[in-house]
C-alpha cells in the first residue's frame, strides 16, 4: 500500500479528555492506512502533541507495510541448526 491518494475517506472519533483519533481508509481496498491522534492546545506549547504525532506516524507506517508481522527466526534456533 505504497500509492496513497491524496483524499480519502476518513472517521474521526473524540476519545475523551480533548483527545481524538482519526483514521483514513483506501478508498478502492476499504483498508484502514493512516492514523492521526491529536490533543487540545497548541503544538508548541504540549510536549503530549509530539508523543501523539510521532504514534500516529508509527501506526501508519506499519499499516501500511506489506507483512509488519514477518517472524524472524530467532538467534537460538538459527545457531541450532548451524551446530548440526
Amino acid at each position: 500500500m505504497t500509492d496513497l491518494p491524496n483524499r480519502r475517506p476518513c472517521v474521526t472519533e473524540d476519545i475523551g479528555m480533548g483527545l481524538s483519533v482519526t483514521v483514513s481508509y483506501h478508498p478502492q481496498t476499504g483498508q484502514p492506512c493512516e492514523v492521526f491522534l491529536t490533543g487540545r492546545g497548541k503544538a508548541s506549547d504540549n510536549p503530549m502533541q509530539d508523543a501523539l504525532y510521532n504514534l500516529g506516524v508509527t501506526a501508519s507506517n506499519l499499516m501500511q507495510e506489506e507483512s509488519p508481522y514477518e517472524k524472524e527466526e530467532p538467534a537460538s534456533e538459527s545457531l541450532a541448526a548451524t551446530a548440526l
